[in-house]
């Protein structure tokens, strides 16, 4: 029998008493709302009377005293170093997102200094709603954009058209980091067509290991200019720069052995730009001179500092049969084979003065010294006042410039680089400390290298033109610093010496300074893929394992709403 039935033949007192029930309960729980109402009412005043007793309280700190421009100095200062992502479960929250939860105080700071909230990062630290609030928050500053890797899919080309195209009046420094060269395919149409009008950094880096097949199409990119841009960094790819007025090229090299640029390409990147640039790095793959059909070399008349790397070389590309730099001070080269250091340095004996009579510094990094080095170029190069070379690769030079010396002493002539000041030993791999044969009446000499410089610098001073500065750099140099600094008190030399660590940032010491700007980029792309690596090797038995274009497997997750900070 149902309850219903049940209930209609009931008898008049029990109807009553039910009735009379159903409004104690009705009436109960009309209370029971009415003081969780005002339960939540009473929780609400309790913490907002806390926030209000806590904020009275953060006032007796002695950082709460100091003024609020003071507060905003520390905390742009704060965003400075470089911290390695920690976590493999969750990406690390930017510095000014952390300042702003310390205290209402520290908020209220962190929330009216837009140049806190310049910098974004999309996708890989600040999500759809994080970029929006940092957008609102920057109050129209110049703005640092960094985009990519992962941004082809359909939503987030979407955002970035609607978002960061639409205020390229307002981006100061831009960087595109994609793993594949459809991402570049992708993001390069929604900036061909824009004006950059306040753009001073471009960087434009790939890092797709798979060479492309066939012929490679140019990509354009802000076709109507950016008057203002003058520091570019890109891989070794065909693309088209805006006109501009760009003082800094690096061409940087893309990952595994990819096709090289073309030499063509390379110098219609360079034309444009010809007539401003002063730094040019060739680090990236150039295919060349005796592939392709010859021309006269570009003239750089501005271009004072160049550095070229082995990779450049490796291809037949010949550096100074393409360029032309009559006001080049410093020459840096790096990772360069024998044949094309003996071209590089014939050529300069064979232009030398009319080239290179403004060559100041000459820097042989890792460099095959060839024998032939001291037949021509140390004449044709008597200016220099700097000279930067490679412990055990570059001993030659040093006895070069020691015999030099010893004849110019004997004979009473000026030696080789009369104008010498500067000795700069670049210490990339540790002494050998093992020397065999070793009579006991040795065992308190100085390895031969420190041998060697200890003679260097007293021959120096022997022929009248002492060294004013011995500089000591690499990831290996603080050792070899302090064993020669000692050895210069026990032979009573007077010298001033400079430790400078020349090894690759990595720690929290790293700064983000006008410098190594590009670096930092660099760096974040780099902690993101090592972060999904990692999360891989944590989480793979639970997920669908992928290959990463760079070679590091990843594991496709789906996406997670960001928190707005």
């Amino acid at each position: 029998m149902s309850s219903t039935s049940s209930v209609s033949f009931l008898d008049d007192d029990s109807q009553r008493e039910l009735d009379d029930l159903n409004k104690r309960i009705n009436a109960l729980q009309e209370r029971k709302h009415a003081l969780t109402f005002e339960a939540f009412q009473v929780h609400t005043t309790i913490r907002t009377l806390q926030s209000r007793a806590a904020h009275i309280t953060n006032k007796t700190a002695p950082v709460s005293r100091l003024p609020s421009d003071v507060l905003a100095i520390i905390f742009e200062e704060s965003r400075r170093p470089l911290i390695p992502w920690s976590n493999i479960v969750k990406r690390p929250l930017s510095p000014e997102v952390q300042l702003s939860h310390v205290s209402s105080r520290w908020r209220e700071v962190a929330l009216s200094t837009p140049a806190l909230w310049t910098t974004i990062r999309f996708p890989i630290l600040h999500k759809e709603a994080a970029a929006m609030a940092y957008l609102q928050r920057c109050n129209q500053a110049p703005l640092h954009i960094h985009i990519g890797p992962r941004i082809s899919d359909p939503d987030s080309l979407r955002f970035i058209a609607a978002q960061f195209v639409s205020r390229l009046n307002q981006i100061r420094e831009l960087t595109f980091d994609t793993d594949e060269r459809q991402e570049l395919c992708a993001l390069f149409p929604l900036f061909a067509d824009a004006p950059a009008s306040t753009l001073r950094r471009l960087k434009i880096c790939c890092n797709d290991t798979r060479g492309a097949s066939g012929v490679v199409p140019r990509l354009d990119i802000f076709k109507a200019g950016a008057p203002l841009l003058s520091d570019i960094r890109l891989s070794a790819l065909t693309v088209g720069l805006p006109q501009c007025s760009a003082t800094t090229l690096h061409l940087e090299p893309q990952p595994g052995p990819g096709n090289p640029l073309s030499r063509l390409a390379f110098l219609d990147i360079l034309a444009p730009l010809s007539a401003t640039l002063t730094i040019l790095h060739l680090k990236g793959f150039i295919s060349g001179f005796h592939q392709e059909p010859g021309s006269a070399p570009v003239e750089l008349p501005a271009l004072k500092e160049l550095l070229v790397y082995g990779n450049t070389l490796n291809h037949g590309f010949n550096v100074f049969r393409n360029i032309s730099t009559p006001a080049i001070t410093t020459l840096s080269l790096v990772n360069v084979r024998r044949q094309g250091l003996s071209s590089i340095h014939k050529f300069i004996t064979r232009t030398s003065p009319e080239h290179f009579q403004h060559l100041r510094t000459l820097r042989y990094i890792n460099c095959d010294i060839d024998d032939d080095l001291d037949v021509y170029l140390p004449h044709a190069t008597s200016a220099l006042t700097e000279l930067a070379v490679s412990v055990k690769h570059h001993t030659h030079i040093l006895r070069l410039l020691l015999n030099s010396d010893r004849q110019a002493a004997l004979h009473g002539v000026p030696p080789l680089w009369r104008n010498l000041h500067t000795l700069t030993l670049h210490v990339s791999k540790p002494l050998d400390r093992e020397r065999e044969d070793v009579d006991s009446d040795e065992e308190d000499d100085p390895p031969p290298t420190m041998g060697l410089l200890l003679e260097v610098v007293q021959e120096r001073r022997a022929v009248g033109r002492p060294l004013d500065l011995l500089r000591i750099e690499g990831p290996h140099a603080r050792s070899f610093y302090e064993e020669f600094t000692t050895l210069l008190v026990k032979t009573h030399e007077e010298l001033h010496t400079e430790l400078f660590s020349a090894s690759l940032p990595s720690s929290i010491d790293v700064q983000d300074s006008e410098m190594d700007w590009a670096f930092v980029a660099y760096y974040i792309g780099n902690q993101y893929r090592l972060f999904m690596f990692k999360k891989h090797q944590q989480f793979a038995p639970h997920g669908t394992p992928a290959i990463h274009p760079r070679g590091l497997p990843v594991m496709a997750y789906p996406s997670t709403h960001a928190q707005v900070p």
